[in-house]
């Protein structure tokens, strides 16, 4: 009895997932629960741990190969069994491996790409047909490596090396098409080409962020004396009581941005597929950078939280999302979001839009300016920038100042945000 192995989905929005690194080789004995592979989403990395106790029997995907949702990736089952037969149920999708929310349409897909060339059937992987595409390139011309013949990505690399693959592929192109064609046109698969998964995700994301809407940023400053001094009257507070709560100047603005949502259903919207969606609940994006890329974890119903459980939770999944432990329903379904530039001493920037959100909040850091008080003595004045993104397609440029003045009443009377 085998067990397949099958391309989880961390996620909504996920559709692949890549082959980072193998714990286990074929032949070697795995514990049920035991960590057999890692891999990566275009937001996450997590480990894939073996549903039953036996022998790695088929390896279906190498390391850096990317995989659909659902393919098998791999085939655990008793030492000395079929490895063919085996074999031959990985490279067909096991659907009800796959969680529940993966709404699969149709049959999932098959983990080796078979085509016939002239009555062959050739197997390739994913990931080498993607690169036999991108460089046009003849497969039926390319030896394959794999396992029953494949063709894999060192082969693709391979053929590049030596050229000949190649070549064919270009001249039968340049022979059958007119002049004035491109044999090498750009498109969505090639966006990101050469990074790795995180990166490739996130130029694909903004390319497609900046595709299919239209883009504007208006900014203002905010008066912030009031705010801070509210910040620091709660700290006190916090810590007369003992209580584990970090109330930072991002907590407070999100708070602000929370209820000026509420009042303001239009920038708190979906656009999708030419329908409009405006939200009565308040899914919070927080932009949070990583070593190696961004991500978004969402504080879920943040319009419910008190400002101590909106602290709590904005440092727990920023916490999560830095240590790669955030699962994928912690990295979905945000309804706006908040990114902040102020550590970096950045004033204004111009965020892009988390899609399919109409609106992205920028908070820059403190800027002084000296002002005149009511008694015509001269004070200093800590403002708070923001940078306020929004799709024009949805929200015009009298909303979106309406938005930042509805924020701009709770940063300067703060004890609205506990009312």
């Amino acid at each position: 009895m085998s067990e397949v192995i099958v391309m989880p989905k961390l996620g909504m929005t996920m559709t692949e997932g890549t082959i980072v690194e193998w714990h286990k080789e074929v032949g070697e004995p795995v514990s049920e629960g035991e960590p057999v592979l890692t891999i990566s989403s275009e937001k996450l990395t997590q480990e894939v741990e073996a549903p039953v106790s036996g022998i790695l029997l088929v390896k279906n995907a190498e390391v850096d190969e990317q995989l659909e949702v659902g393919a098998a990736i791999a085939v655990i089952g008793e030492e000395g069994g079929a490895v063919q037969e085996v074999a031959a149920a990985a490279s067909v999708a096991v659907v009800d491996k796959v969680e529940a929310d993966t709404a699969v349409a149709a049959p999932a897909p098959v983990r080796e790409a078979a085509t016939k060339v002239q009555g062959e059937r050739i197997f390739i992987t994913p990931l080498a047909r993607k690169m036999a595409k991108e460089h046009q390139l003849d497969i039926a011309l390319i030896e394959g490596t794999g396992g029953n013949g494949r063709i894999t990505k060192h082969d693709i690399e391979r053929a590049l090396q030596e050229g000949t693959a190649a070549k064919a592929a270009v001249e039968t192109k340049v022979e059958a098409a007119p002049a004035h064609v491109s044999v090498s046109p750009v498109n969505d698969e090639t966006i990101g080409a050469g990074l790795n998964p995180m990166r490739k995700a996130i130029a694909r994301n903004m390319r497609r962020s900046l595709g299919q809407t239209a883009q504007l940023t208006i900014h203002r400053k905010v008066n912030a004396n009031a705010l801070i001094d509210f910040q620091n009257s709660l700290k006190k507070q916090v810590a007369a009581a003992d209580l584990d709560v970090k109330l930072t100047i991002t907590v407070l603005v999100a708070r602000a941005a929370v209820l000026a949502l509420q009042e303001m259903k239009q920038v708190n919207s979906h656009y999708v597929d030419g329908m409009l969606t405006e939200f009565d609940e308040v899914h919070l994006g927080i932009a949070t950078a990583l070593d190696d890329g961004l991500v978004v974890p969402v504080v879920k119903n943040a319009h419910q939280k008190t400002i101590g459980t909106l602290a709590k939770e904005i440092k727990d999944v920023s916490v999560k999302a830095r240590n790669g432990e955030a699962s994928g329903d912690l990295l979905t379904g945000s309804t706006f979001t908040i990114t902040n530039l102020g550590a970096s001493g950045i004033e204004y920037f111009t965020p892009i839009l988390n899609t399919p959100e109409t609106g992205i909040l920028g908070v820059g850091s403190f800027q002084d300016e000296l002002a005149l008080d009511e008694e015509g003595q001269v004070k200093m004045i800590k403002k708070i920038p923001f940078s306020l993104t929004f799709d024009h397609q949805i929200v015009d440029g009298a909303t979106a100042a309406e938005f930042l003045n509805k924020l701009s009443k709770y940063i300067e009377t703060p004890y609205l945000l506990v009312l």
